[in-house]
């Protein structure tokens, strides 16, 4: 199997570490404001003081309401934006001085993902996307038909417009797969899907994790982080509100999916 050339790390050492990160978005230049139209007139902080961990083997829950900050968070680890003060590391990289060996070891889905090629084969896909990440021809195919094999998606001759979402969903976590990286990143993945196409992606989850890859996995379907998720990260207002597992809840799975949608409908006590 090609493996990412990782860095050498302990099994205490998180691979991915965010470190009392802060995020503001400024407004633009005066001089720009009349030809760009922005929703506030003075800075935003869309995130403040957030620090979380993600281990190998580990899926790591990200939960929040619309607008909590979420989305930046992931921006920020996957090195689309720059933290205004605090730090993202990667496998031991950092994303802000060292965006290119991060990207190298994450592997991202993100909601309605639209990178397929529906006329292609599913293996042409894979093919593609590990020449893109430089491996050589055969070393692309080998790797893809494992990748599906895995990911239960035997059909390798059949086009992928034909494929139904709940396959879709599959090869684009195949595509994030292919060059083997230590951290997955999934922006609500299973959004789109039926109850069983989401069980059935909730399993390849976890045995994605029992391979070693450690998963964040931001996603509004409290049931779905509650049954999957090794533990929860709930950010409200951009300020992590929860750290800690089910079980910190609540004893049962009822009752935690309740006091989880209460802690993230409660407005945070005090700004930090």
């Amino acid at each position: 199997m090609f493996m990412a050339d990782h860095n050498p790390r302990t099994s205490t050492t998180p691979i991915l570490a965010v470190y009392d990160v802060t995020k503001i978005y400024e407004p633009p230049p005066r001089w720009l404001r009349p030809l760009i139209r922005t929703a506030a007139s003075g800075p935003v902080p869309a995130l403040r003081g957030v620090s979380l961990s993600v281990h190998s083997g580990e899926i790591v829950g990200l939960v929040g309401p619309n607008g909590a900050g979420k989305t930046t968070l992931i921006k920020l680890i996957t090195t689309l934006l720059q933290p205004t003060a605090g730090q993202v590391s990667v496998d031991g990289y950092d994303a802000d001085r060292q965006p290119y060996h991060v990207r190298d070891r994450i592997g991202l889905v993100l909601e309605g993902d639209q990178g397929l090629y529906g006329r292609m084969t599913g293996l042409q896909n894979l093919e593609f996307y590990g020449r893109l990440a430089g491996m050589g021809r055969t070393t692309a195919r080998r790797r893809g038909t494992e990748v599906l094999a895995m990911l239960e998606l035997t059909a390798q001759d059949k086009l992928v417009f034909g494929y139904s979402a709940g396959m879709k969903m599959r090869l684009s976590i195949g595509r994030a797969i292919m060059p083997d990286p230590p951290l997955l990143v999934l922006d609500e993945p299973t959004r789109s899907l039926d109850p069983v196409a989401s069980r059935s992606t909730g399993r390849l989850f976890r045995e994605l994790a029992e391979t070693g890859r450690a998963i964040l996995l931001s996603s509004h379907r409290l049931d779905e982080v509650l049954d999957v998720c090794s533990r929860l990260i709930a950010i409200v207002d951009g300020v992590v509100r929860f750290s800690g597992t089910a079980r910190d809840l609540a004893r049962t799975p009822a009752d935690a999916a309740r006091a989880l949608s209460d802690l993230l409908e409660t407005e945070p006590s005090s700004a930090p």
